[in-house]
């Protein structure tokens, strides 16, 4: 008799696990079905990095390593979610771009070697503040197509709420909202920041092929350095950060840890170390 109790309660708790790990799954299946559509959509890779953390999908597209998902949470500020579109050039770009609404708090230092840029469009112009190292290739890069699709993102964000930064190596898309509740919202970033991206190879290349060289702006000197800027996600560097194994660099430790891996381009480094 003892053993048939047993017995039962052995069963009654192994249905109990089962009940919870299918209720858990459907759960973030549900929670999460935009991430998994999109690593369908695109033949990517979705990554589950548990119950209580959103997942990213990674695919590669026209010569890049795209990676989709929430950036890390800012200290202090946790009920700011921020979507993250990420492309990692195989091929460095002679060029950097920060683009922002003038909505949009500006940075406490600009890219260095970068000045103001106008497009020409009016409209575009009174909305939006942009710098970049080459103003031509700025130009060139911000086509109308381009310049529909940064609009639609913007829509998609809160007022202010969205960020385009480009340098040689990553071109970086936020929108500061948790576009992962709606499919349709997350595809349509991930659609706009493709065009964005195209764009950018037209206008890299258009520039380039009339025979300008672009240089790049040498370290500043000690006493201008100022404080590191991150390269992942083009902000100002303070504690707790980490530096790569292989070249050195500076990052945030949440960065590092949402990209994997050294944002400079052509560096191995897939380790870090406290700063």
């Amino acid at each position: 008799m003892r053993l048939l109790v047993l017995g039962v309660v052995a069963m009654l708790a192994y249905l109990l696990v089962r009940l919870i790990a299918t209720a858990g799954w459907g759960f973030t299946s549900s929670r999460y079905r935009a991430y998994r559509q999109l690593a369908a959509r695109y033949q990517g890779r979705y990554e589950s990095r548990g119950l209580s953390e959103p997942p990213t999908v990674s695919f590669v597209y026209n010569g890049a390593n795209f990676r989709v998902g929430l950036a890390p949470p800012i200290p202090g500020q946790p009920n700011h979610p921020r979507t993250r579109v990420v492309a990692r050039f195989r091929r460095g770009l002679p060029f950097r771009l920060e683009l922002a609404p003038v909505a949009r708090p500006a940075p406490s230092q600009a890219p260095k070697g970068t000045r103001l840029v106008r497009v020409g469009d009016q409209e575009f112009d009174r909305g939006n503040v942009v710098q970049a190292n080459d103003p031509e290739m700025a130009i060139e890069f911000l086509s109308s197509a381009v310049r529909w699709s940064i609009g639609n993102l913007q829509r998609l964000a809160p007022p202010g709420g969205m960020l385009l930064s480009i340098n040689p190596e990553r071109l970086l898309i936020q929108v500061d909202r948790n576009l992962g509740l709606a499919a349709d919202s997350l595809a349509q970033a991930v659609r706009e920041a493709l065009v964005v991206y195209d764009g950018l190879q037209l206008g890299v290349t258009t520039r380039m092929s009339q025979g300008v060289s672009i240089l790049e702006v040498g370290p500043a000197a000690p006493d201008d350095a100022g404080p590191p800027i991150c390269k992942v996600c083009g902000e100002l560097i303070e504690p707790p950060s980490v530096l790569c194994i292989v070249c050195r660099t500076p990052h945030h430790r949440d960065c590092w840890d949402y990209v994997g891996t050294c944002s400079i381009y052509g560096c191995t480094g897939k380790q870090s170390v406290p700063a």
